[in-house]
């Protein structure tokens, strides 16, 4: 990966648009800061949603 660049990574692994698809994006084209989860589900169990996660603050 080069240096000041960054692989970005869709939540849909086998449809997503993301740097597979278009390569590694530049640090100067990031904008923003992740700091909450809206909204989470249990990949493992059937899909249900995990509400104690809704809204939790990112460290």
């Amino acid at each position: 990966m080069p240096a000041g660049h960054f692989l970005m990574l869709g939540d849909n692994r086998d449809n997503s648009a993301d740097s597979r698809y278009f390569g590694f994006v530049p640090r100067h084209l990031l904008i923003g800061q992740a700091k909450r989860i809206p909204v989470s589900a249990d990949i493992k169990g059937n899909w249900l949603p995990r509400l104690e996660r809704f809204g939790q603050r990112l460290q």
